[in-house]
């Protein structure tokens, strides 16, 4: 699978439909409750202003935002792996507590893609101003990251309990337990 790194202009629309479809797969298998609640409405509707929101985040935060793309070669240039990199002059995350997971259903493709995505403008943009990089990933990647360098730190937790839940609150706990 011969891979190509691209950096997306944040003056750029073209790219941000297959950008979006290919985020929106990698986070279908396996399944990751958060993003489909906090980031993506499954409907033709949520996916557009998915898209949307991306780029306008994107363009908002464009001083220190980069959007890499991974896209094959050998099947049209199909974007397969994306990456959002945010550049600080500080760190903006505190110490967290340890919380390892195996990520056993990582393809050998997959780690190629992050390779390409990692390997390049991201960590040479820290390394020229002289910063630490940090890749804030999902328990699902930590493995793959890890395989391409990086170091874990910690991790965010977020705690759902709220007193007097409303029946709203309630069917999201249920849905981020259960993943109905």
């Amino acid at each position: 699978m011969p891979l190509q790194l691209h950096r997306v202009p944040p003056s750029a629309s073209a790219p941000f439909n297959e950008l979006t479809q290919c985020i929106c797969e990698s986070y279908a298998v396996p399944p990751n409750r958060l993003w489909r609640l906090f980031r993506h409405d499954p409907t033709p509707a949520g996916f557009i202003e998915l898209r949307d929101r991306l780029m306008s985040e994107y363009r908002a935060d464009a001083n220190r935002a980069s959007w890499l793309t991974v896209v094959d070669t050998e099947i049209g240039d199909k974007i397969v792996g994306a990456a959002l990199w945010h550049t600080y002059v500080e760190n903006p995350y505190p110490v967290f507590e340890e919380h390892p997971v195996e990520a056993y259903w990582w393809a050998e493709d997959q780690y190629d893609i992050l390779k390409t995505i990692i390997s390049n403008p991201g960590v040479q943009e820290a390394d020229r101003l002289n910063l630490e990089s940090f890749i804030e990933a999902t328990d699902l990647g930590k493995l793959a990251y890890e395989a391409c360098g990086f170091v874990y730190a910690g991790t965010n937790y977020m705690e759902s309990a709220k007193r007097n839940p409303s029946p709203q609150w309630r069917e999201l706990e249920r849905e981020m337990q259960y993943g109905i």
